[in-house]
């Protein structure tokens, strides 16, 4: 009685739309970064789904027309052996089928080895939590990875030939203006332009009542009051220009999503945004020409993220 698979995200890739089903794995996640709303629930467990019961989920959306699948495990490499064990499995069954998953940078730097195999197997791309370039944001998040740690992931799923889609947390307390365009610059300069959803660069801090961060003294300083009707804890920035920043981007991002913007004008935009903000003028942005489809990196038409505080574009179907 659910809708058909087309009333949902879809994969985009090569300027075709292919239809996706979702399954998990896993559910919870072993990991404790301090922003994401799972530890507080599952405290650093996690538990696997039986192998096949997995795979029957992925007949049944297979059989309804599916072919790539999108595991959205919080870590889908929790348990490595578990989750391989399926993708074989379903690769042999299905060889035409694609897929995509979400792991912590931690995993490719402690294992690169599957990394080979699950590009054989259908991989298309990863979605992994980069969240900052900052070391000290990402220490103030308990992340688990550096700034360096970053690029040499990279490198490994290149190699591998597996699109690397990092998710970010552009603004928290700690980001600074400097931080920003820093992000903006790795973007451009490692050609992932066409790798992050624009929304990326409008995600702020979501600190939810019941937030690991809410014991954290590092953020008492900037809370403010719990907006209970929104169900999350109001925080304001030490530099009101990155407010302000965070206010006139979330703008761009909503108008260029609106109006259907190809990514790589809103990505120049946004850049001009953050140029402004260090008070750099006379620097020329070209936003350039837009590659071919056929070069653009493969995604969901549902951008993925979380642990950030809703745009008002996403509360006006629900106020």
């Amino acid at each position: 009685r659910l809708p058909g698979l087309e009333r949902y995200a879809q994969l985009e890739r090569h300027g075709t739309l292919t239809l996706v089903g979702y399954v998990e794995a896993t559910r919870g996640c072993k990991h404790h970064c301090l922003h994401c709303p799972i530890p507080p629930v599952y405290g650093g467990r996690f538990f696997v789904i039986p192998r096949e019961v997995v795979l029957e989920d992925i007949r049944r959306l297979v059989a309804s027309g599916a072919l790539h699948i999108t595991f959205g495990d919080p870590d889908f490499l929790n348990g490595p052996g578990h989750s391989l064990a399926i993708v074989r499995a379903m690769h042999q069954e299905f060889p035409e089928v694609t897929f995509d998953f979400t792991a912590k940078i931690e995993h490719i730097l402690k294992d690169r080895e599957p990394f080979p195999e699950l590009a054989a197997s259908g991989c298309l791309f990863m979605v992994s939590a980069v969240e900052s370039l900052s070391d000290e944001v990402l220490g103030h998040l308990h992340k688990g990875h550096s700034r360096k740690d970053v690029f040499e992931a990279l490198g490994i799923l290149r190699q591998a030939e597996i699109a690397l889609r990092p998710s970010w947390v552009a603004f928290t307390p700690w980001t600074t203006r400097e931080d920003y365009l820093d992000m903006l610059e790795f973007v451009e300069q490692e050609g992932l332009v066409y790798h992050v959803d624009p929304v990326h660069y409008a995600i702020r801090l979501l600190i939810p009542p019941g937030s690991a961060l809410l014991s954290q003294g590092a953020m008492q300083p900037f809370l403010r009051e719990c907006d209970q009707a929104n169900f999350y804890h109001r925080w304001e920035h030490p530099d009101a220009r990155m407010d302000a920043l965070h206010e006139s981007t979330s703008q761009v991002v909503e108008e260029a999503t609106r109006q259907k913007e190809d990514a790589i004008v809103t990505f120049a935009r946004i850049k001009r945004l953050s140029l402004e903000a260090l008070g750099i003028t006379g620097v020329a942005v070209d936003s350039g020409s837009p590659p071919p489809e056929s070069q653009r990196a493969p995604r969901l038409t549902e951008a993925w993220f979380c642990c950030a505080e809703p745009t008002r574009g996403q509360l006006a179907p629900v106020v």
